[in-house]
């Protein structure tokens, strides 16, 4: 009886007990070994499907995918790659989002057996909890890591883009009333930030845009004063770092956030009562 001996780049397939098992080899490491793929399943077909799938990929010039990963393990490595590329504060979003949401609720599935129905049924219990529009910003986070793992190959779907997005409602927005208004703007006339809240009130200014306001953008002549940055309270990643956050000032995001308000005369002679008393302030200091 005669046997043919596997070649040296041929697959091996193999029973274990009850289970068959196969590797595939997909090249070499950085120190000239070879590198092998192996996976198992119940029956022979089984695995000679996954081998011939794996064999496709590396065709396609697929990175072979990794069936140990975890969801948790991916996001953890998605984050790391984020430094430099979005603002601080973004990361800091996107960090939250991922510790206190994501991983524990999908962090032990692995990567390549995340579903539809996984991800569904997260966002279920999410929503007996929080608003939303905070489902919405956890759906979008987890989509935008997904994207990443289907780019590179990791996955053959974005399961988050598929999964059910929440429907968000329309709530009325508050106001003060004119009354409300004059007795706050009474109650600030004196303090120093009272000039801040006016600007506020008058054009509905955030808070980060109100304090990221800079007197650069004041033009008393054309009265004006423009709008270009934000002051923002994101962690300090300084190593030894006492405080745990720091203030910092960004300019804002999209063309449409940066803007030029047109002043009255009234709000004009305000801005500069307060450019005399904030001059005043600093030649004490």
């Amino acid at each position: 009886m005669s046997t043919k001996k596997r070649g040296h780049n041929e697959d091996s397939i193999y029973k274990d007990g009850d289970r068959w098992r196969g590797a595939i080899s997909i090249g070499y490491g950085p120190n000239g070994e070879r590198i092998r793929k192996k996976v198992s399943g119940k029956t022979r077909p089984e695995v000679v499907e996954k081998i011939r799938k794996i064999r496709e990929g590396i065709a396609k010039g697929l990175p072979v995918p990794d069936d140990k990963i975890t969801v948790g393990a991916f996001l953890d490595r998605w984050l790391s790659t984020l430094p430099g590329h979005i603002a601080d504060s973004t990361l800091d979003d996107y960090e939250d989002t991922v510790r206190l949401h994501l991983k524990p609720g999908l962090g032990r599935h692995k990567l390549t057996a995340l579903t539809v129905a996984h991800v569904d049924a997260l966002w279920q219990a999410k929503r007996a909890k929080y608003k939303p529009n905070s489902v919405r910003i956890m759906r979008a986070v987890l989509r935008k890591a997904l994207g990443q793992a289907e780019r590179e190959g990791l996955v053959a779907r974005n399961v988050a883009a598929l999964s059910m997005p929440p429907r968000l409602n329309t709530d009325e927005g508050r106001t003060l009333t004119v009354d409300q208004a004059h007795k706050l703007l009474d109650e600030v006339a004196e303090h120093r930030m009272g000039t801040l809240v006016l600007l506020a009130l008058v054009f509905g200014l955030r808070r980060g845009e109100a304090l990221g306001l800079m007197w650069s953008g004041f033009d008393p002549e054309a009265r004006t004063l423009r709008v270009a940055h934000a002051v923002k309270r994101i962690k300090n990643r300084t190593p030894g770092a006492e405080r745990k956050t720091k203030l910092v000032i960004t300019e804002l995001k999209t063309r449409k956030s940066r803007r030029t308000l047109c002043l009255t005369p009234e709000l004009v002679d305000a801005l500069k009562r307060h450019r005399a008393a904030h001059n005043a302030e600093r030649l004490q200091a």
